[in-house]
């Protein structure tokens, strides 16, 4: 493929992700690309941009906003200029965002905007197995999603309220404002703040809800029975049982519950059936247990950020309590 039909192709794949129109794989190619030089780096955020205030623009003047397309693609040399950026962004209600990808993780960026009717939507953003996204909100919180996590920012957020939704994992940062204290609702329970950082894990295939508290303090609510709510001080995981509505509060290494933002793995003496629920989001693959008596099992171990899911496995395995074999996606334990 030559330069200029390369870099067409890589036009085509940015519209794509813009539209959310692409593959899986496709994003993944995407995301490659993106990190491996910073040149890339750089035409991606421009072309976001780009889309993004011809985005608004579309809406007030449709002629001028092809104008703006129609430079772009001569400056860039492009062929089909008419095809680029046209579509609406459909796919995800009000999700306008600057999205870059860095290696499997991705940096997302929720757009500040004035009109109206962004304020009477729902901004959501999800994310794929085999990837960690980063988010920065309007209010200047912090927010590490993990793998196969949904979060959403309310109608209004920022100017009238600071709630959010999270069904997943993710790691917060919040900007402190007394005046607007920060809840993420994880379905059977609330997480009130005004400023800290914890970690809410609320998976929906998962029967607890983990909150882990870094710095600060939080006060998790219990929605069923309010008085059995729990305010949390730092170095405390309260862990919620769906199935019992008990809480259960006892002190852990908050280093090691949010290591996976940095894309590492720390298990301390938790069954392989939980290692295998947290290899096959963060890898997108399946565990197929052939010998049901090796989800009993338990390992402490710690393996880094560059550690593949080969690598993990080949440690874990020999140990000789269990064999293991891999076709493609597909990781059958004996």
């Amino acid at each position: 493929m030559d330069q200029k039909r390369q870099q067409e192709y890589y036009d085509e794949l940015i519209t794509g992700y813009l539209n959310r129109s692409l593959s899986r794989e496709q994003e993944k190619e995407l995301g490659r690309w993106v990190a491996a030089d910073e040149s890339h780096k750089k035409y991606y955020y421009e072309m976001t941009e780009l889309w993004l205030s011809s985005y608004d623009i579309h809406h007030k003047k449709k002629r001028k906003n092809e104008a703006v397309f129609r430079r772009f693609a001569e400056q860039a040399g492009l062929q089909k200029p008419k095809q680029l950026f046209l579509r609406k962004y459909t796919h995800i209600a009000a999700s306008l965002l600057i999205g870059v990808f860095l290696g499997s993780a991705g940096l997302y960026l929720f757009d500040r905007s004035d009109r109206q009717d962004d304020q009477a939507m729902v901004r959501t953003i999800e994310v794929p197995l085999g990837s960690r996204s980063r988010l920065q909100l309007e209010d200047g919180t912090i927010v590490w999603l993990n793998a196969g996590s949904k979060f959403s920012c309310q109608p209004g957020f920022s100017q009238k309220n600071r709630q959010v939704a999270l069904e997943g994992e993710g790691y917060f940062e919040v900007a402190r404002n007394e005046k607007l204290p920060f809840i993420v609702n994880a379905k059977e329970i609330d997480v009130k703040v005004l400023g800290t950082k914890f970690n809410v894990k609320a998976y929906s295939d998962e029967q607890e809800i983990a909150v882990t508290l870094a710095e600060g303090s939080v006060n998790m609510i219990d929605k069923a029975a309010p008085s059995n709510s729990v305010i949390m001080v730092p170095q405390q995981q309260a862990i919620y049982n769906k199935l019992t509505g008990k809480t259960e509060v006892r002190k852990v290494s908050t280093e090691a519950v949010c290591q996976w933002t940095t894309g590492a793995h720390f298990f301390n003496e938790i069954s392989f059936d939980e290692i295998a629920g947290q290899l096959e989001k963060a890898f997108d693959v399946t565990f197929i247990f052939r010998n049901p008596e090796r989800r009993q099992l338990r390992f402490f171990g710690e393996f880094r950020n560059t550690d593949t899911l080969d690598d993990i496995l080949t440690i874990m395995s020999s140990s000789e309590k269990f064999t293991y074999r891999r076709n493609n996606n597909i990781i059958e334990i004996y």
